[in-house]
């Protein structure tokens, strides 16, 4: 198994990544080095150049370099990922990432396997395959300008088959849509993270779109982890975020429908008050 992430130049991130690796005895190659990276294309575009010239059934774990975190060894990823029986898994989280006009993205959403939530839709930045499985993935959702995550949810509406999700988070465990919720999300005894949703030790954890300090408030009960301090904006964001993730999680578990009712409701509120104020006139 070679493990692999994207990082175009080292920082505090990318050591957190690293750090966490060495622990486990993981070498990590890092794909991109001094390159530019402009949209999620771009990752696409280096991952293709590195499994261009591979055996096919060679194994490929990829993980983000800068947002996430080794929790376990190889020989646990290998072993759950062979137990899944299929050539690609993938992570999962509560948000639905397809960036689309209105009535596409709903087109989307309807059409996406049922799944399991909370973890029910794709989450780009881990995953573990056979490298000429994900290149030939890989070579269909390539667009320049699009984002990966993007391109493989709308692929997966008409090709479920060829993408097993992990909705156990036995693998990757990935806090998008739900941070805020670590505490309640995650235990952490004797060095291990639980997962207490799945009730299994994720080997990855992911912090996607930049929620390190929910990512922390786990990892920083890990002896391997840097210490890091947060900005009190960061801090800010999170709890706004917390808010809202906190509120969805404990009635639909589901962001896209959540916001979408959410946005319905609003809708509707500001038609009754449109009739209301023509009746009065």
């Amino acid at each position: 198994m070679r493990v692999v992430t994207i990082a175009t130049h080292s920082n505090h991130h990318l050591e957190r990544l690293l750090s966490s690796a060495r622990n486990f005895n993981i070498e990590v190659e890092q794909l991109g080095r001094g390159t530019t990276y402009k949209t999620h294309n771009d990752k696409t575009r280096i991952l293709l150049e590195f499994l261009a010239d591979l055996d096919e059934d060679e194994i490929i774990l990829y993980t983000d370099g800068y947002d996430s975190v080794f929790l376990s060894d190889l020989d646990h990823i290998e072993k759950e990922y062979l137990k899944m029986g299929h050539p690609l898994v993938m992570g999962t989280e509560q948000n639905f990432n397809c960036d689309a006009p209105f009535f596409d993205k709903l087109s989307y959403y309807l059409k996406y396997p049922r799944g399991l939530k909370p973890y029910r839709f794709l989450n780009a930045g881990g995953w573990i395959g056979r490298a000429g499985h994900m290149k030939r993935i890989l070579k269909l959702v390539e667009k320049d300008g699009e984002c990966d995550q993007d391109m493989l949810n709308r692929y997966l509406t008409t090709n479920a088959q060829d993408i097993k999700l992990d909705y156990h988070q036995k693998i990757f465990s990935c806090i998008a849509g739900r941070s805020g919720m670590e505490d309640e999300d995650y235990l952490v005894e004797d060095g291990k993270v639980l997962n207490t949703n799945t009730k299994n030790h994720p080997a990855i954890l992911h912090a996607a779109g930049k929620n390190f300090y929910g990512m922390y408030k786990v990892t920083s009960q890990l002896p391997y982890i840097p210490k890091e301090i947060f900005s009190d904006e960061e801090i800010k964001q999170y709890k706004k975020s917390r808010f809202w993730n906190r509120l969805t999680a404990k009635t639909l578990r589901d962001n896209y429908l959540f916001h979408l009712l959410l946005q319905s409701f609003g809708v509707l509120l500001g038609i009754g008050a449109l009739v209301t104020i023509i009746s009065l006139l």
